[in-house]
This record gives structure tokens, sequence and C-alpha cells, in this order.
């Protein structure tokens, strides 16, 4: 019996190193893995939408971090480039929002320098409507607002990607002078540029 345990004993003890060195090795590979593959990215969006009818511009920076190759997490800022003005029962009205939140983009096709991804936003902001012509008419009312896209992108550099694509936006509780989810729910088309950290 003494000798089946000494047997057993330095078969531990000789195999112990070489398990220790494989572990080491793959801890190590796979957290070279993961650190390549996070890598921070910051980007601009310019959006052309329609608001109460009328054409705009809508501007978003947004950032964070490409968790893999695949998906990227982050927040964006955004608000209309210019107020909206229109008229509504003969009235101008002025009108602007601005909103903050959060962003995923899912990108499940590469080929070469091209991909297709999908981004989607959710937050929450305010619209600013002013009805010309008439004292303390500018009221401030929240909403939430999300959207969703479908991107072509194109890898100029490996820290540098341009695309286009559109989308659709929609609100919700907005019910200010008037107006509802429905004056502000829109299409839009997109052209954008991130800068990745190599």
């Amino acid at each position: 019996m003494k000798k089946w345990t000494w047997i057993f004993t330095i078969l531990v003890a000789m195999s112990s190193p070489a398990f220790a060195e494989i572990t080491t090795l793959a801890d190590t590979d796979s957290q070279a893995v993961s650190e390549s593959s996070k890598k921070f990215f910051l980007g601009f969006e310019a959006d052309y939408i329609s608001l109460l009818k009328d054409g705009s511009l809508y501007f978003s920076l947004n950032g964070g971090i490409s968790l893999t190759p695949m998906f990227r997490l982050g927040m964006y800022a955004a608000t209309v480039a210019n107020d909206i003005n229109t008229q509504v029962d003969n009235k101008k009205i002025s009108v602007e929002y601005k909103s903050l939140g959060i962003l995923a983009e899912l990108t499940p096709v590469r080929w070469n320098s091209l991909s297709l991804s999908i981004p989607v936003t959710a937050g929450a902001g305010f619209v600013n409507i002013n009805t010309q012509g008439e004292e303390n008419s500018k009221a401030t009312d929240g909403y939430f607002v999300a959207d969703a896209a479908l991107h072509l992108n194109y890898q100029i550099l490996p820290s540098l990607e341009i695309g286009a694509g559109g989308g659709y936006r929609f609100f919700l509780g907005i019910s200010e002078d008037g107006f509802d989810n429905g004056d502000f729910n829109t299409p839009f088309a997109a052209i954008f540029i991130h800068w990745n950290q190599l």
C-alpha cells in the first residue's frame, strides 16, 4: 500500500508544474486577447430628420468601449442643429430638443474593410417650444427617446471608420402646447465618423 502511495505522490508532484504552466499560458493568452479586443471609441454623427414636417439637422457625439470586434457600448449626447421654425394654427412656433443616453452597436457582418452594423440608442431629454409673439410661451417638456438604425461602415484606417445609414426614432412623453409624440417621431438618414483607439 505504501508503494502505491509513494508512486501517486511522485506523479502528482511531477505533473503539478506542468499543469501550472498550462494554466498560466492559457490565462495569459486569454488576457492578451481580451485586452486587444477592448478599444475606446469616439464618434460624431449628423442626421437629417423630419421634425413637425420640417427638415432639420441633428448632431450627436458618442463614445465608449468596443468590448469585442462585434459589439460596442457607450453613451451619446445629441441636439438639433437649428431651431425648427414652423406655423401651427397661424402661429409661428420655434422648437428645439436635446437628449442624453446610452448606445449599443452590434456588427454581425464584415467583408474586409466593409461592415454592416445595427446601432440602438435609448435616452431622455427635453424639448423647448416657443410661440413667437406670446409672453412666457416657452415651455420645457421632458421625454424619453429611442432609435434603431442600419449602418454601412468603411474602415479607412485601423483607427478611423466612416459610414452612412438610416433608421427610425421614437419619442415618448411629449405633450406640450398641442404637440405629441407623433409630431416628433421621425425616420432619419445618417452620416458618421468613428475614431478607435489602437
